[in-house]
């Protein structure tokens, strides 16, 4: 224990330097403590039950709506709400909710990178392991998607329960590595046709589900644009929930969440009366007051990603000034060859007016050309905000589509002096 305490009061100590020198504080005190106490992870969670979420798509919004729902049912909730989601970033926010060198939490709701939970998996040892989809990303770090899948089968062996996606062929072969028992979530027929179909996600077509009759299953999908409202079944429980967060892909995020409660004892009524109207994280779905107008963010950060937000803003009935923010940082991945991958030739029907920004600004301009959508580019994004803002009228929305680190960069141009937790919170 004391050398618990010890690691911990050392990890604090460089999260703060940390963010004196403008750093931020999110990694670097769970790379420190783990220095020190190489199983600090496993020490914490000792005694505490675990709940993994991880998947290509979906980690972040899913993690908060599980979140939400525990925490309206009582339960005392450690978890990773910044994003931060590799061993340090997960090892930061236990000892965030640590006090004597124990984990105070009655539960650990984590969000694990897809390669990460790999081994973070056997250290957590999870009571629930929740897997949202499995898409190509980030070819330059996870290699083909079947490398990704092999990395979350190891997590599936070491976990005591599995709520899977019955609608994606690759995660529902994770029930052969199963440990455990296996709970289902997926959509209707009507739903399912909402999804992207194209040959990347589902060789063409869309597969039949895993399974006939899903634990959790999202029955439709009423309404557009920043809210939505959907029913869906839990456990044969008949449930209306209103989502803040938009698109399709966040009812199955939702259908995913209350089954995962429910595996831990939640009534599925009460878990979707928390999740009702619950606010987007910070770039999902979120809309930012500034200069008069209304930013809505919609993080991508993949092929997949980027059409779910091609079909949101091709249901928009107003026309709107959009922004295409790409960078190639580690965090985005340095391969931008996936802009090639989504329908993006979809845009060229819509009224909006497209602008293409970030350090990658030429290459989505060269993809916005191609796809027959006329585009302005604007590497600058603080500028090419600016300019859309500028064109847009006093109570207008403007929709900005970037990847990760452009997300990060908008914090300083639409919440200046607010730092990534205080964003994400």
């Amino acid at each position: 224990m004391l050398r618990a305490r010890i690691a911990i009061a050392l990890g604090r100590l460089a999260g703060r330097l940390s963010r004196l020198v403008g750093r931020g504080g999110t990694a670097v005190p769970g790379l420190v403590a783990a220095r020190f106490h190489p199983a600090l992870v496993e020490h914490l969670v000792d005694g505490v039950p675990v709940v993994v979420v991880t998947g290509t798509n979906g980690k972040t919004t899913t993690t908060r709506m599980l979140v939400t729902a525990l925490d309206h049912d009582g339960w005392s909730v450690a978890t990773n709400p910044s994003g931060s989601n590799l061993a340090r970033g997960v090892l930061t926010a236990l000892m965030e909710h640590s006090r004597g060198g124990a984990l105070q939490a009655d539960v650990a709701v984590l969000e694990i990178d897809e390669a990460a939970v790999r081994d973070l998996a056997g250290r957590l040892r999870p009571a629930v392991l929740v897997v949202t989809n499995l898409h190509r990303d980030q070819l330059d770090r996870y290699g083909e998607l079947a490398t990704t899948a092999g990395h979350v089968a190891v997590a599936a062996a070491a976990s005591e329960t599995l709520v899977l996606n019955a609608d994606d062929p690759m995660v529902a072969t994770l029930a052969g590595s199963a440990g455990g028992r296996v709970a289902w979530f997926g959509g209707s027929d009507a739903v399912r046709a909402l999804m992207p179909h194209d040959a990347m996600l589902h060789g063409g077509e869309l597969p039949d589900p895993a399974v006939a009759e899903p634990d959790a299953v999202v029955e439709g999908v009423f309404g557009a644009g920043e809210g939505q409202r959907i029913t869906l079944t839990v456990d044969g429980a008949g449930l209306e929930v209103g989502l803040a967060v938009p698109g399709v892909y966040n009812a199955f995020n939702a259908a995913a969440a209350l089954l995962a409660a429910a595996r831990l004892g939640v009534e599925p009524s009460d878990a979707a009366a928390a999740v009702e109207g619950m606010p987007p994280a910070f770039g999902r779905g979120q809309v930012i007051e500034h200069s008069g107008r209304r930013v809505r963010l919609l993080l991508v950060k993949n092929p997949a990603g980027l059409n779910h937000a091609i079909r949101l803003l091709v249901a928009l009935e107003e026309p709107s000034q959009v922004v295409v923010a790409i960078n190639d940082r580690d965090a985005d991945g340095r391969d931008v060859s996936w802009l090639w991958d989504a329908a993006v030739e979809e845009l060229a029907a819509t009224g909006h007016t497209f602008g293409a920004s970030g350090l990658r600004a030429t290459d989505m301009g060269l993809r916005f050309k191609y796809a027959g959508v006329d585009a302005w580019v604007e590497p600058g994004l603080a500028t090419a905000v600016d300019r859309a803002v500028a064109a847009t009228p006093e109570g207008g929305t403007v929709q900005v589509v970037p990847t990760y680190t452009a997300m990060l960069e908008l914090l300083d141009v639409l919440l200046p002096g607010a730092s990534r937790s205080e964003a994400w919170s």
